[in-house]
């Protein structure tokens, strides 16, 4: 199966899409990583008990993986464009639900609006660089996709925590909403789903059914399971420290009040651009995207190690590690373009969605598996879930040493 030829020339509109992409990945990405913040914050003001929280916040994430299949389908079939608009603004909706809750259900109702709304984010911006960007710049533009999205999580840490302790959380999710329907409309008006000159290929699917009908090509790629493993390891790590646990677990063991740890948090945040253009230009400079995948969740698992197997560790060792995590999960652009190059263009959307799928029900998982470990144990439930990630992560480190890149769709 051949690929569509790249495109020869990067045309202005590019950037502009580029622009876009990354404002609407960089509110999904706020939204993710905001929990440790806004969570607790609603907890307290809701009066919910704490492990109820796990499933708080999980349920954004399993909601925007239950949808990655069926997004990979429709991305493929009718492009970003048409998609984003209604995606998007069930996301608006909610943020607004989320403004005016009063109780746990509206809250769920609120992360899964969320979940939903921006689960479409980063494969548009895939199917979209696959298509206006030549496949050689893929995982650079991938890393800078990560880099300009850094803003919003940025914003999601320290700074949100400081206007939360001013004006609260609900006024922050309706300037949010406000910001992102601004967004939304720039987006209709600049976001064309191919560049001019491009040639649509032959198999590009033209009805749900022959979508449905690809997808069976993608799980026939050879050894894609091990890809998927791991996929399933890539974002939850640290994700399950920003987006809920970190905050909750610098509170309880360290006595952090909620500006002290939204600082910390921010100091991982800020990592997170550097990681990707650190990860980015590696892409270029070996030839083998497999080792530097190794290399990053090796050195991953001895970061979950330490957190789990020494008591009592200074704090400017856990503000350390955290960074690192926040650092080294960046190598997920590298794993994306191992996906994107292994498939041609009219797949991609499919086939970086079931990778995305498997990323985000790990997201999901692990965020569950700290409820999980403090119902179990409230001393030491926090080390039993950091050790539970680095054991996922030797297992999924295993099943990914039988994946061969050099096999091509």
């Amino acid at each position: 199966m051949s690929s569509t030829p790249a495109p020869k020339i990067i045309h202005k509109r590019a950037y502009y899409i580029f622009i876009i992409s990354s404002l609407l990945f960089g509110l999904g990405q706020f939204h993710r990583l905001s929990g440790a913040v806004t969570i607790t914050a609603i907890a307290e003001d809701l009066v919910f008990a704490v492990d109820s929280l796990g499933f708080l916040a999980a349920a954004l994430f399993f909601t925007s993986a239950l949808l990655q299949v069926p997004n990979g389908m429709l991305l493929d079939r009718f492009g970003p464009r048409r998609l984003i608009p209604v995606y998007v603004g069930g996301a608006i909706l909610g943020c607004l639900v989320l403004a005016y809750a009063t109780t746990y259900e509206e809250v769920v109702l609120g992360r899964v609006l969320l979940g939903a709304g921006f689960s479409v984010t980063m494969m548009s911006s895939y199917v979209l660089f696959a298509k206006w960007f030549p496949a050689d710049r893929f995982a650079t533009v991938a890393s800078w996709l990560m880099a300009a999205s850094g803003i919003g999580s940025i914003l999601a840490s320290y700074p949100l925590s400081l206007f939360i302790d001013l004006y609260g959380w609900r006024l922050a999710y309706l300037i949010v909403g406000a910001f992102t329907m601004l967004a939304v409309i720039v987006g209709v008006m600049v976001i064309k789903d191919t560049p001019p000159d491009y040639k649509v290929h032959k198999d590009q699917p033209l009805s749900i059914r022959d979508s449905i009908r690809g997808y069976v090509g993608v799980l026939k790629y050879p050894r894609f399971f091990y890809l998927l493993a791991m996929g399933a390891v890539a974002f939850g790590p640290a994700t399950t420290i920003l987006g809920m646990w970190g905050g909750p677990y610098l509170e309880s063991v360290y006595g952090l009040n909620g500006v002290e740890r939204g600082q910390i948090l921010f100091l991982m945040v800020i990592a997170v651009p550097f990681g990707a253009l650190f990860f980015g230009p590696l892409d270029r400079r070996f030839k083998s995207r497999k080792k530097i995948i190794l290399c990053a969740v090796a050195a991953e698992i001895a970061a979950f190690l330490v957190l789990g197997l020494f008591d009592n560790l200074a704090l400017w060792v856990v503000c350390t590690l955290f960074i690192a995590i926040a650092f080294l999960q960046q190598h997920y652009v590298v794993l994306a373009a191992q996906c994107r190059a292994s498939f041609p263009d009219h797949m991609v959307g499919r086939a970086n969605s079931t990778l995305n799928l498997t990323s985000i029900l790990g997201v999901g998982f692990m965020q569950s598996l700290f409820g999980w470990g403090l119902h179990f144990s409230a001393e030491a439930g926090y080390q039993i879930s950091y050790i539970g990630i680095a054991v996922m992560l030797v297992m999924s480190m295993l099943l990914y040493l039988r994946f061969d890149e050099t096999i091509k769709a």
